[in-house]
């Protein structure tokens, strides 16, 4: 163990964490842009361009879906000055694009599975858990990596940051770029060693004053909170109130088990074909589906909600069954997207096919084609009818939303 007075170094002069671009856009994180995006690329890919007005339309789309609930412009992200000039590290640091693509729209055979829905949004940010790692070839130069491989080092930062945030209950991006970043840079400092450090800092018994600055600019320090963000829009961090520097990212406890298990699958240098078995072994996704859908479930007005839904459409909108007690109201747009608390804006649900559409394993389009995912399909297939009858009272705004948009919790 690693006592007070151990001071980390930089292994070479330009040491920092970088998440996706040199230029962060918060926003681009929320999976709503991020996958958004994604499964419009998918619309278009092979055949037009970051550049080309079919994508520009695409973006100008998105920008008007979204224009209510995230803060994000991309309608002026097209064209020559596209989105991916600037922001295309999103992307390709998640190994949803390829690195090299002149131009041309394409994606890489992961990034296809997520836009068509084969792979849900839990599964996503599990295997990135897994498998995202520093130093990162999809975004970092050749030579970036090689002075990273010559210092031994190898960090998985979003792992890191969840063991850390597990032992200490929260994290703030200040004591990330002060003191989790510096001592990455150490390849012998343990989990223990971080938690350590941390514990000291916040007690006032460390003095940093002479630990190395790695987020010297403006930028570092927002590429360092994008880690944070990215837990947190996937429901492992839960942030609260305060400046940017000094919000706290708790550790959801909710999941905890789930966590760990996640955590603890995680082996070297796993690939996604690998992370994708491992997770496949186990419930762990299904488990944090599941609890994540009880605590969302709980919230003020969603009793009203359901008695208006059930209301005005008694039977399950896939099932018939009309049994109440296994009946829930399932919100088409997302409460936490806007979503009104309004029969036009629910379905009624039998219990099990309110959590696969909620965790984006059902899709429902604005005809009333009914889509599963892979997962889904072996347990469902033959039960959920390819197409169903949309109520009248459903507002088809919603539903082309959620389709175009949403991937699932």
């Amino acid at each position: 163990m690693l006592d007070k007075t151990f001071i980390p170094q930089k292994p070479f002069p330009d040491f920092k964490w970088q998440w996706a671009t040199f230029a962060p856009t918060e926003s681009i994180n929320d999976p709503v842009v991020l996958l958004g995006v994604l499964f419009r690329m998918e619309k278009l890919e092979g055949r037009f361009t970051y550049n080309s007005e079919e994508f520009t339309q695409e973006l100008q789309n998105l920008t008007h879906d979204l224009k209510d609930s995230v803060g994000v412009n991309l309608a002026g992200r097209g064209g020559e000055r596209n989105i991916m000039r600037n922001s295309q590290q999103y992307w390709k640091s998640l190994n949803l694009i390829p690195k090299d693509t002149h131009g041309l729209i394409k994606l890489t055979e992961f990034g296809r599975k997520v836009a068509r829905h084969d792979i849900s949004q839990t599964e996503f940010s599990a295997i990135t858990i897994m498998t995202h790692q520093l130093p990162n070839a999809n975004i970092q130069s050749k030579e970036v990596c090689r002075q990273w491989h010559q210092a031994g080092i190898i960090v998985k930062p979003l792992k890191l940051l969840l063991s850390i945030a597990k032992e200490t209950g929260y994290i703030t991006t200040k004591e990330t770029r002060k003191i989790i970043v510096p001592l990455s840079a150490y390849p012998q400092a343990a989990i223990q060693d971080y938690v350590n450090f941390i514990r000291w800092y916040r007690s006032g018994e460390l003095d940093i004053s002479q630990w190395p600055d790695c987020c010297e600019k403006s930028n570092d320090r927002r590429m360092v909170r994008e880690f944070l963000l990215f837990l947190q829009y996937y429901g492992y961090l839960i942030m609260e109130e305060g400046s940017n520097d000094e919000a706290h990212f708790r550790f959801n406890e909710i999941i905890a088990e789930e966590i760990s298990n996640i955590l603890s699958g995680i082996t070297i240098n796993p690939t996604i074909d690998q992370a994708i078995r491992k997770l496949n072994e186990s419930d762990v996704i299904s488990d944090v589906e599941r609890k994540r859908m009880q605590a969302v479930r709980n919230r003020p007005h969603q009793a009203q909600f359901r008695r208006d839904v059930l209301a005005a459409c008694q039977r399950c909108i896939i099932t018939n069954v009309t049994m109440p007690e296994v009946l829930e109201a399932a919100h088409i747009k997302p409460y936490k997207y806007h979503g009104e608390d309004t029969a036009a804006n629910g379905f009624a649900m039998r219990l099990d096919i309110h959590m696969l559409f909620d965790t984006g394993h059902l899709r429902i389009a604005p005809d009333g084609t009914v889509e599963l995912s892979g997962r889904a399909r072996m347990d469902y297939g033959a039960q959920i009818p390819p197409l169903i009858v949309i109520p009248e009272f459903i507002n088809k705004e919603f539903l082309k939303w959620r389709w175009e948009n949403y991937n699932g919790m």
